[in-house]
């Protein structure tokens, strides 16, 4: 367990702290961060990064028995900060699953103690699974009831919560970005539509590629840029399966090549078949860059106003969104301006830490 300097609000964080580095990990690291300089704020740490190294080789028994031991000792972790720090909330972020488990734990422990629980719910599944009554909803929904607060990442999922447990106090924060990251300089709009992420088919890749194909053939000077990891058999079934001429397989970068080729983008695509909130498509509007995206996850929310949304597993969607932006540089332009505008004025780190502030101190 860790704790910061900071005096204020304290909270604490049950949440991974990187390593491992993932999309809820950025994100603590982020905040952290950004209370270093805010004095009206302290977090004492609850890690809830998985331990993979130690149960690698090992038999499910033995897995399942040290996860749920770990469980426990977090849970230990956690009455032990209640008493001790005088916590003013418990913030507890889930990605669902069987760590729903260690999340009614906790839960059960802020109700035992009186101290405020916020549920933040960090995975856009939550439609699909309470429709179908799958195992982890029925978790899912003990976990809610605990809840103090319940944050969404997004209003598809706020609303299906209302819809089937219409007595929990749920609300809708999006993640935040830091605008501090990114530098305007050198951005440039070349004749190139930019993909950044796992080149896989449940990305949309076998939409993407015939699509791209059809409208290249008029707009020839165009290209198509793929930034992200992939496997050297699936790479071959496109090139077998698709014409890849004007296609350019960049292989995995890190974040900083892959923001330098964003820059140069003239179109972002996202084609993907599900997403939960994707931290690429912010990037995307930093850069002041008009977006294509599924209408999937959060992806509504994000870029509703400032972007074209397509539908699911579309090719038709894919060519007209991409004739659309290629034969209008003005819209261009403009999707891109107003995408970097709705950011600033919806998701950057200052209004989205407010909106913490006000659940935690309530």
């Amino acid at each position: 367990m860790e704790e910061t300097l900071n005096k204020g609000l304290k909270i604490a964080m049950v949440a991974p702290v990187p390593p491992p580095y993932g999309g809820i990990g950025n994100w603590v690291l982020m905040l952290d961060n950004y209370v270093k300089n805010d004095d009206s704020v302290e977090f004492v740490h609850i890690n809830t990064a998985p331990v993979s190294r130690g149960l690698d080789g090992r038999s499910l028994w033995d897995r399942v028995v040290t996860q749920g031991l770990m469980m426990l000792k977090k849970r230990k972790e956690l009455l032990k900060a209640i008493k001790e720090q005088k916590l003013d909330a418990v913030h507890i972020t889930t990605s669902g699953q069987l760590a729903i488990i260690r999340d009614i734990l906790m839960l059960k422990a802020c109700k035992k103690k009186n101290v405020r629980s916020i549920y933040h719910i960090r995975f856009g599944r939550i439609p699909e699974i309470a429709k179908a009554n799958t195992t982890e909803w029925k978790l899912m929904r003990v976990a809610l009831k605990l809840a103090d607060c319940v944050i969404a990442i997004d209003t598809t999922t706020q609303k299906a919560i209302q819809e089937f447990l219409p007595y929990v106090n749920v609300c809708n924060i999006p993640n935040p970005f830091n605008l501090d990251t990114v530098s305007l300089e050198n951005i440039s709009q070349n004749k190139e539509i930019v993909y950044i992420g796992w080149v896989i088919k449940t990305k949309g890749m076998e939409e993407l590629l015939p699509a791209f194909e059809k409208v290249s053939k008029k707009n020839p000077d165009w290209c198509l840029r793929i930034v992200g990891p992939y496997s050297e058999e699936y790479k071959k079934h496109l090139e077998d399966n698709f014409s890849t001429s004007k296609v350019i397989f960049e292989g995995e970068k890190s974040h900083d090549e892959a923001m330098e080729l964003l820059k140069g983008a003239g179109i972002f695509i996202l084609p993907s078949h599900t997403e939960g909130f994707p931290n690429v498509v912010l990037e995307a509007m930093a850069h002041k860059k008009p977006i294509i995206a599924t209408d999937v996850g959060a992806i509504p929310d994000i870029i509703k106003d400032c972007g074209i949304l397509i539908r699911n597993k579309n090719q038709e969607d894919i060519e007209k969104a991409l004739e659309k932006l290629i034969n209008d540089k003005e819209l261009r332009e403009s999707l891109g301006q107003e995408a970097r505008k709705k950011l600033e004025e919806s998701y950057s780190l200052d209004i989205v830490m407010q909106r913490y502030r006000e659940e935690w101190s309530k």
